[in-house]
């Protein structure tokens, strides 16, 4: 808890080149650190909606990205690294059975590993409507 609770929201590297954020974020929130920019990175944006799953439901904000800035970010695993923008998502679901991805930066050279887990397809997210 205490690595938790010390862990910055974000990562600027590179002088705010590529920021690492968990669920993303959006580019008026750089530099900021509220309550709302908290919940953006956690969860990605959501509006309360829920999928008949449960799940909640989620914009695809990187569609709408158009800063410079390069974001990595996951929380949602894709079958593939999925890259939109300046945009990536990594998280290509290790734990159900996908990949480990990691980004080489400044090449953006994608990385990758296959994961030794059972695949479960359901826990990935195919479609960006």
């Amino acid at each position: 808890m205490d690595l938790y609770e010390r862990s910055p929201l974000y990562q600027l590297i590179d002088e705010g080149r590529l920021i690492i954020a968990h669920a993303g974020i959006r580019s008026d929130y750089i530099g900021q650190y509220s309550s709302k920019v908290k919940t953006f990175v956690l969860y990605g944006d959501i509006n309360g909606s829920k999928h008949p799953d449960g799940s909640p439901v989620r914009k695809d904000w990187a569609k709408s990205y158009k800063g410079e800035t390069w974001i990595v970010y996951g929380h949602t695993p894709v079958p593939e690294a999925r890259r939109v923008n300046h945009t990536y998502n990594i998280d290509t679901g290790c734990v159900f059975g996908g990949k480990l991805t990691a980004v080489r930066y400044p090449e953006m050279d994608l990385q990758e590993v296959p994961s030794t887990m059972p695949y479960i397809a359901e826990k990935f997210r195919t479609s960006f409507d």
